[in-house]
């Protein structure tokens, strides 16, 4: 059968269209991939004929479980070193930051990036880098950050606040009212460095902490909605 060119156009729609986007799920510090995995799994299950998903684990072995993720099975994994007594957006230095983006990058490129706490801020760092994503692009499809925090207060910071926002088309900021890890005031100033509706910003609060809502149905939707770009 010999097809016109409507016909070609048709079909490459119709194969755009049915294509599944690649996303990269980020845990946060004390998580792991498959505690990561498991927690997600209802979203997981939403999108399986629209997602083809990946966990993948932070490169530091910390040797312990954190409260939150203290009943999953596995390591206690981080992206990065910290100072005893020093949080993530406090940090000079995120020492394996470095490692984190090669991981992410060696097992793209991906279409869209999902992180949790130290696993959000990872992705805005990723976006400011430009890294894990298409090459000739230069840009995720969309990113959801859940409870993220800036990257420190180095120069990782400094490139997110002026790069973060160039590096997805799209981004969903997910922030907990009690949040007690990484206070809310936090949340939002790492979704300006995303540049608002303009850029496809959008932000969603809840109730709750440090945590991904996934009990609740509203938040959920979104975070669908956003990763599938329905």
């Amino acid at each position: 059968m010999t097809m016109n060119s409507n016909d070609t156009a048709n079909e490459n729609k119709k194969m755009t269209s049915t294509k599944k986007r690649r996303v990269c799920a980020l845990h946060g510090r004390g998580g792991s991939a498959n505690s990561f995995s498991n927690f997600l799994q209802k979203i997981v299950e939403e999108t399986e004929d629209t997602v083809e998903w990946t966990f993948l684990d932070g490169p530091i072995d910390e040797g312990k479980m954190h409260k939150f993720t203290g009943n999953a099975n596995g390591k206690a994994l981080a992206w990065w070193v910290l100072p005893a007594n020093t949080r993530t957006y406090s940090a000079e230095v995120l020492d394996g930051i470095e490692m984190s983006c090669e991981r992410v990058t060696r097992e793209g490129p991906f279409d869209c990036l999902i992180g949790f706490s130290q696993g959000a801020t990872l992705s805005s760092v990723l976006c400011a880098r430009k890294c894990g994503c298409d090459e000739e692009r230069k840009q995720f499809e969309s990113v959801v950050l859940v409870s993220g925090a800036r990257p420190g207060v180095g120069k990782e910071w400094e490139r997110v606040q002026k790069e973060a926002r160039f590096g997805a088309k799209k981004s969903l900021h997910v922030i907990g009212e009690t949040d007690a890890i990484n206070p809310k005031a936090l949340g939002f100033e790492l979704a300006e460095c995303f540049g608002g509706e303009e850029f496809g910003s959008e932000i969603v609060t809840h109730e709750r902490g440090h945590i991904v809502p996934i009990d609740e149905e509203r938040i959920v939707k979104k975070i669908i909605e956003t990763l599938t770009g329905s």
